[in-house]
This record gives C-alpha cells, structure tokens and sequence, in this order.
C-alpha cells in the first residue's frame, strides 16, 4: 500500500544508518580527544601538531577499519585487509611516540586526574582494539585487550612506580571493555534486524509462492482428470472412424463435447475464485496475513448487508493494499476501517480506509495494480485515492455507491 518514494529508506536502513553514524563519529572524536588530553598540560608546540595529525590518521584509519568489520560481521564478507591493520597498528606506535614528545609530563597528573598517558593510549590503541571488535571472537577480543592493559601498566611502570601503573592499567581495562561491548551490541543489533527484514521478505515471497501452488495445484485437480478423458475418448473415436463405424464415433465425440464443457465450467469456477473476492474473506485473510508478517492488523466493521458487486470490488482493494503493505511498506501497524455513510433513506456510499504507518514508494516502476482498481472501481461509480498521512504513514482508501438506503451502520468486526 504504501509506496517507495525515490530517495526513502526502510526501517531497517534507517536504522542501520543511524547506527553506523554513531560508531563511526565515537570514532571521529579522536582528533577531539587528542585536544582534550592537551588542555592544563605543558605542551610542545612542534610535537602537538605532530600528535594531532596522527590522531586524525589514526580517525581514519579505525573508521575505515569499523566500516569493513561491519561488513564481514553482517554479510560475510572479507575480513579488514592486513595493510590496514598494518597502518593502525604504525600510527598506534607512532602515535603513542609522539604524545610522549608532545607532553613533558606525560605520566605526570594532578590528584584525581588521569595523565596524559592513558588518555593517549584510550585514544590510539584503545580505538584500534574497538574497531576491530565486530570481527574478533571474545578470545581474540579478551587477548587484545589485555595486551593493551599489559603494556599500559608496563609503560606506566617505569616512571611512575607500580601503583598508579596498576590504577592505568584498570582505568584503560574498563574503558576499552565499555566501547567494546557497546560496539558489540550495536553489531549484534544491526544483523538482528537485518536478519528480521529478510525474514519478512521471504515470509512475502512464501505466501506468493504459496498461492500460485494452490492454484496450480486446483487447476490440476479440475481440469487433469477431464482433460486425460477428453484425449482418451479422442483417440477412441479417431480409430471408431477410420474404420467406418460413424455412429460409434459420433457417440464419443458428443462424450467429448459434454466433457469439454463441464471442463469450461469447472475451470471458470476455479478461476472466479481469484477473480471475484468476497469482502468478509478477504477481511479475515488480511488480518491473517499481516499478522504473519510481523504487522499488526485491526480492523474494524462488517461486510453483512453489502451487496455481492460492492463487496468484490472492495475485496480486490483489500487483497491489494495487504499485498502493497507486505512487498512496500515497512510499518508494524495496519488498520483497515470499513463503513457506510449517507443520510437515512438515501443511497449510501460504502467507504473503505487501509493506514500503516510505514510509508514506502509509489515506485519509479510503477505496478498496475492501484490503476487496476481505480479502473474496477470507477466502472461502479466508485473512486481510489492514496497519499501519505500527516505525521508518516499512507493511506489508500476506496468508496463506492451502494444501491439501496444505507439502513444499517457497519459494526466492528471482532
């Protein structure tokens, strides 16, 4: 129902988007960082613009190492190339040189404030370890760091005693360990809802598929017994003539013609099944299969007391907007509002309303299935109208004349 809009991202693109954006500018805060560590700290000009700069690399490089670890997380595609982790790992040790250049306290700190040291080490080798997390396993992710914890408390250990090494050492654990498992989750999100979307597609394509084998399967049960006696009978009177026994023959062929016309009819039979959609049945298999799709479905009033005409052009607008809202939409909530209007004693106008609150498309391709109902529906004197809703959302929403009063109002269906 409601249609893909040129430029218009589903729930889950969005999602994985917004997701994206916020790792990858957690990220892109290192150069930011870098500054922040400067801030109260005796600084050297030369060796700041040095520390800076290869903070921003070390930005760039973790981005792109994040972008691709993502990848292979969610599609299985190639892990991060070694020449990058190659280059994170440099600029991490060159970085981590070039704060020591930059800081002439670079162990030092006042009371209660972290030195230089951790902050440079979060900021290089703490964002190389995070980076990499959606493709290292929890061994691999445990080993990396406490690598970083061990040669933090090492680093700290040489010049500022064996206590605040320790005190660094926990500080850079549970900092690291933070990211990380924020970074974790938010991967494990992405292919959640990822995995969730594809579900829901082949749900959709399920139920296609289910319908063009049932009827396959009912065209088979009608029209293969008939037709094996039709070509039987055939041959039978085919042989009957070529030896001259005309009446025989005849007799066969009348079979045969009989037989081709209960076959005619039967087929009709199966195939107005498909063509003419009872209003109430079409309700109930909306509902069902919304439902089964991950989408909620209310719906609300009766088809009793429609007439037959009114209620098959409604049922095709039915069997239409659940069919756009499974392949189109990427709401959660459908509802499907069904009444009558018209002052007592007048001819009355049966209104039809699908909402979901998922708007897509109306596609550069264009179905024709929305101008196959404007065209049934205005050939009753009727008319389709759709359009997104004020807020987000589509509606589609058919009315058509009624032939008789409108004596009754249309109560909630259970």
């Amino acid at each position: 129902m409601g249609m893909r809009q040129r430029g218009s991202r589903s729930a889950p693109e969005r999602y994985d988007f917004w997701t994206r954006a916020g790792l990858y500018a957690s990220l892109a805060a290192l150069p930011a960082l870098a500054l922040f560590a400067a801030l109260g700290e005796l600084v050297r000009p030369a060796g700041l613009a040095a520390f800076a700069a290869l903070a921003a690399a070390q930005a760039a490089i973790t981005i792109a190492l994040l972008r691709a670890s993502l990848s292979h997380y969610l599609v299985q595609g190639p892990k991060p190339g070694r020449g990058l982790v190659t280059a994170g790992l440099a600029v991490t040790a060159a970085g981590l040189l070039a704060g020591a250049v930059a800081f002439p306290d670079f162990h030092q700190a006042a009371a209660g404030a972290i030195p230089p040291a951790l902050w440079i080490a979060l900021i290089f080798a703490g964002s190389l370890t995070v980076s990499l997390v959606p493709v290292l396993r929890p061994p691999g992710l445990a080993i990396a760091a406490l690598a970083g914890m061990f040669a933090a408390s090492g680093w700290y250990a040489g010049t500022v005693g064996s206590g605040p090494a320790v005190v660094g050492a926990v500080e850079y654990a549970i900092f690291v360990a933070t990211f990380a498992v924020t970074y974790r989750l938010s991967a494990w999100s992405l292919r959640i809802v990822w995995e969730l979307d594809r579900a829901r597609a082949g749900q959709a394509r399920l139920s296609v598929a289910e319908e063009r084998l049932r009827f396959a399967r009912d065209l088979h049960d009608v029209l293969g017994r008939n037709l094996s006696l039709i070509a039987i009978k055939s041959e039978l009177a085919g042989g009957l003539a070529r030896r001259g026994e005309t009446a025989a023959a005849a007799g066969h062929m009348l079979e045969v013609h009989g037989v081709a016309h209960e076959s005619l009819r039967e087929m009709w039979a199966v195939v107005g099944g498909y063509r003419t959609a009872d209003l109430g049945a079409e309700l109930a298999g909306a509902r069902d299969v919304l439902r089964s799709a991950g989408i909620s479905c209310r719906v609300t009033g009766d088809a009793c007391g429609l007439p037959a005409d009114v209620q098959a052009a409604l049922g095709w607008v039915v069997r239409e907007g659940t069919t756009n809202v499974i392949r189109h939409a990427s709401g959660t909530v459908c509802t499907i509002e069904l009444h009558l209007s018209g002052p007592p004693g007048a001819a009355a106008t049966a209104m039809l309303r699908m909402d979901n609150d998922g708007a897509r498309t109306a596609g550069a391709g264009g179905g024709t299935g929305l101008a196959g109902l404007a065209e049934r529906l205005g050939a009753l004197g009727g008319s389709v109208t759709t359009g997104p809703l004020r807020g987000g959302g589509f509606r589609l929403e058919a009315t058509l004349p009624v032939a008789g009063p409108a004596v009754t109002a249309l109560e909630p269906a259970p």
